[in-house]
């Protein structure tokens, strides 16, 4: 069947674009949060793909016992712009700690 959601990694922007415009939920792995992948995702991952996953999965098992509507506020609450805006400034000031996290 067709998936509603999709794991983009590795730096593919033309792929995320085709996904984007195919109406699929992007969770897009980059290391640029200027590249056309995150920019276009739902979900950017500014971090490497190493990192990321196991991240990622441990999120996803933290969340495993929320409520509904607790899963509905940590999506409403999340702004693909702001999480951009907050990597690139992590970046540039250098303050990204050895775990992906921003410091």
């Amino acid at each position: 069947g067709a998936a509603d959601t999709v794991v983009v990694p590795l730096e593919d922007g033309d792929r995320a674009e085709a996904l984007a415009a195919a109406g699929k939920t992007e969770i897009v792995i980059d290391l640029n949060p200027g590249s056309r992948g995150p920019r276009t995702a739902a979900i950017p991952i500014i971090d490497n793909v190493i990192r990321a996953v196991p991240n990622v999965t441990a999120h996803a098992r933290d969340l495993a016992g929320a409520s509904s509507s607790e899963l509905r506020r940590v999506v409403d609450e999340f702004d693909a712009d702001e999480a951009l805006t907050a990597a690139e400034a992590a970046i540039r000031e250098g303050s990204f700690d050895g775990d992906g996290d921003v410091a």
